[in-house]
């Protein structure tokens, strides 16, 4: 096991235990100064707040290299949670992704259908689909939960979008974005919240929509 992986792993037990690891260092193949990075205050709890937002339905690139629209093919009328991250972060990231490890895992089969899980890179220059693909691959990404890349005018706007851009990308906040893509209910929780949080949003805003369809 690399120290990569076992990093990996403490911070899914740590999410799963529901509590807040701080950001770790890693190995494997992240390299670069991610020393502004910023931070997770340990042991401080995710709050969640209520945010406008604006769905861009510009093209970008999955992992897989296809092109996509945003807002209408990768967002649709589904219920969404969505990161931000770079391939080369060794310290928040993996975090994140392990956070959506466990999300992917407690979704089983609405994953994909009613729900979707989306990354975005906030390195596009860098982070090609063959770089999101072994990603994706190396935390066992399911159909559903889906990584965006493309090029960084388009990218940036998106972020800006989704109120996630910033000038520097290793200075991007922990944090994930939750809400209808039909009819909004957008909610970010900053730092790394308990999975289960997470859920209980997302059944609520299931609930919203089931009783504005009666």
């Amino acid at each position: 096991m690399t120290r990569w992986t076992t990093m990996l792993t403490i911070a899914a037990m740590l999410i799963f235990a529901g509590l807040n690891p701080p950001a770790a260092q890693a190995g494997s193949d992240h390299t670069g100064d991610h020393s502004g990075h910023a931070m997770a205050t340990p042991g401080a709890t995710p709050q969640g707040k209520a945010v406008e937002i604006e769905l861009l339905d510009l093209a970008l690139l999955d992992q897989d290299g296809r092109k996509v629209r945003f807002k209408s093919d990768v967002i649709g009328d589904r219920l969404v949670i969505i990161d931000t991250f770079y391939t080369t972060c060794d310290t928040i990231c993996p975090i994140l992704s392990a956070l959506f490890v466990n999300l992917q895992r407690k979704l089983g089969s609405r994953l994909g259908r009613d729900v979707v899980l989306v990354s975005i890179s906030v390195d596009p220059g860098t982070d090609i689909p063959a770089r999101l693909r072994k990603y994706a691959a190396r935390h066992g990404a399911k159909p559903g939960w889906i990584f965006l890349t493309g090029g960084k005018r388009s990218v940036d706007r998106v972020l800006r979008g989704i109120g996630a851009y910033v000038r520097d990308y290793t200075q991007h906040a922990p944090a994930i974005l939750v809400g209808d893509g039909r009819h909004g209910g957008w909610t970010r929780y900053y730092e790394f919240p308990n999975p289960d949080l997470v859920l209980g949003r997302l059944d609520e805003l299931r609930s919203a929509r089931l009783a504005k369809a009666q």
